[in-house]
């Protein structure tokens, strides 16, 4: 019977242990589920963010092609006006040639006035 007060402070003790150790797995366990919770939250934020980022880069990329056809519809554009332009400079040359004579024959009707009138 002398072994029994012995017995029954260990026990007491162990069952004292086991609670400090339960209550201190309990705190760390809260605190983990808090950390872990606000983890979730800033991830769940980053996937919507991911998310609209996917969308808009998707918006680009078809705008970006579309700007690659207006592009080459461009490309003919110019070239066409290039051509029109080629065209509009050989008529002004005409006309600047057809000008020169008409300011030639001017002048020389003039001259053929004053010579009358004299």
């Amino acid at each position: 019977m002398g072994d029994k007060p012995l017995i029954i402070s260990l026990l007491v003790g162990l069952i004292v242990v086991l609670v400090i150790a339960g209550v201190s797995l309990l705190v760390r366990v809260k605190s983990l589920n808090d950390i872990y919770k606000k983890e979730l939250s800033t991830n769940m934020s980053f996937q919507k963010t991911i998310e609209s980022l996917k969308e808009e880069i998707s918006s680009l990329k078809e705008e970006n092609g579309s700007l690659k056809n207006d592009n080459g519809n461009l490309k003919k554009d110019i070239v066409q006006l290039n051509f029109q332009i080629e065209g509009l400079n050989g008529e002004m040359a005409k006309l600047e040639k057809l000008k020169d004579k008409l300011e030639e024959n001017l002048k020389d009707e003039l001259m053929k006035r004053e010579l009358k009138e004299k």
